[in-house]
């Protein structure tokens, strides 16, 4: 027998997407960017340095510019990929999604689209097991629900009352 505590609707303002995503991009994408930005950079002071030594060296001139464009290429990509999911976000119109909290899962669900039309198949929920995998950070206006660093869902708190909120954060741990 499944022991709900929470089943409510919501919708996700464009604006709260943004930030949520944005927060992601931080705690999960950016670190590893900006790893490999440094790595590149390193590289790319290398072959400058090497191209300072032998300056008929044209490999060195070359690979000098490869590592500044990948170097470019790691803090330009993320930026690039937000703005083309906003925008997806944004064309779907205000789609209604559910959460639902029990004691073992978080399942979040599509109820509609902005627009719907007969043809559209609602995605199956996704149930979200409250195995450790589950992890839930909390920012003013939203929570952002992750099950492992794939699985990305933004909950604002605008549509849900204080013992709701509550609720979501006992999925903490």
């Amino acid at each position: 027998m499944e022991n709900i505590k929470l089943k409510k609707s919501y919708r996700i303002p464009a604006e709260i997407y943004r930030e949520s995503y944005r927060e992601y991009q931080k705690k999960y994408v950016y670190p590893k960017k900006w790893a490999f930005f440094a790595v590149f950079l390193i590289l790319a002071a290398n072959f400058i340095y090497g191209a300072a030594k032998a300056p008929d060296n044209l490999l060195a001139y070359l690979l000098t510019v490869v590592c500044l464009a990948l170097a470019a290429a790691q803090i330009y990509n993320p930026v690039q990929v937000r703005r083309r999911i906003l925008e997806t976000i944004a064309g779907m119109g205000e789609t209604v999604y559910s959460i639902t909290i029990a004691d073992e899962y978080v399942e979040i669900a599509t109820e509609s689209f902005a627009e719907n039309s007969e043809d559209d198949e609602l995605p199956e929920p996704a149930r979200l097991h409250r195995d450790g995998s589950l992890n839930v950070l909390e920012y003013d206006s939203f929570f952002i629900l992750m099950y492992g660093k794939e699985i990305f869902y933004s909950i604002p708190k605008a549509d849900f009352t204080e013992d709701e909120i509550e609720t979501i954060r006992s999925c903490m741990n």
